[in-house]
């Protein structure tokens, strides 16, 4: 295995509304790109399965809302370091863990409170050859949700289906087609999206932490090598989708928090 996996990237746009007419009123636009690069240590801790690490910097374009007291800065950044291990799949108990620690803020509102602290704790019970049991929490650290639960079965009823009926990021995919040796299926997700940062407030240039929360359901295809893409590990991909149920909400400002508009969201990368 080698020491470095290689460079990612992805690409996440959300309009302000869902007919692309710009941005008004309660609306928010983004545009996020993310690059990180891959390192894996083989055979951690003298176990079989390799512990991944990703250094990764993700750019934040916002515009809106046209509101007074909630304006947003035009662009903060997220800077973090993603690490993630789990046991030998085919083991019949298991755990999957993970942390990121990061910084996330507008560039003129960094302090300690932009540092935060992320991770998953997963426990696996697999139940047959072909489903596996996972439980366990999500830590988010967000201003208005720390932790969440976490569970569901990845089942895999023949060679071409794949389903992974997990909160809070379940995912359905489904064989499409080859080219070469190179898989391509179509799959439903959704997750929760968003983050948190440290900004300063546009009107009076005070410090304070923002969430911005959403639910998002994507339809997308993703290709890979035929034996990992089955595994779950695609090469790049691209998706499209709706976000409903959003939030933008201030730590110190409760006046300021609104609920945009539903928009859609598009996705693409390689390497996720």
């Amino acid at each position: 295995m080698r020491f470095c996996q290689g460079v990612r990237f992805r690409y996440t746009y959300v309009p302000g509304n869902t007919d692309f007419g710009g941005v008004s009123g309660n609306q928010i636009e983004s545009h996020d790109f993310e690059t990180s690069m891959v390192f894996a240590i083989p055979k951690f801790l003298g176990c079989s399965q390799p512990w991944y690490f990703m250094p990764t910097y993700v750019q934040h374009l916002w515009s809106g809302p046209a509101v007074p007291g909630s304006d947003l800065p035009g662009s903060a950044f997220s800077a973090f370091l993603d690490s993630t291990w789990e046991t030998d799949p085919l083991q019949t108990f298991g755990a999957e863990l993970g942390w990121r620690v990061g910084v996330h803020s507008a560039f003129d509102a960094i302090s300690t409170e932009s540092i935060r602290l992320q991770g998953k704790a997963l426990g696996k019970l697999r139940m047959t050859p072909n489903s596996t049991l996972r439980a366990g929490v999500y830590y988010i650290d967000r201003n208005k949700i720390k932790l969440l639960p976490a569970g569901g079965i990845l089942w895999m009823p023949n060679q071409d289906t794949r389903w992974d009926l997990f909160f809070p990021e379940p995912k359905l995919s489904h064989y499409l087609t080859t080219f070469g040796n190179k898989d391509v299926w179509w799959y439903l997700t959704g997750y929760y999206g968003g983050g948190a940062w440290t900004i300063k407030q546009v009107d009076d240039d005070t410090t304070d932490e923002i969430d911005i929360n959403d639910i998002r359901a994507l339809v997308g295809f993703e290709t890979g090598r035929n034996d990992l893409l089955r595994q779950g590990f695609r090469t790049c991909f691209m998706e499209f989708g709706y976000v409903f149920n959003r939030e933008l909400i201030y730590r110190n400002r409760s006046s300021a928090n609104l609920e945009p508009e539903d928009s859609l969201i598009f996705r693409a990368g390689f390497g996720y």
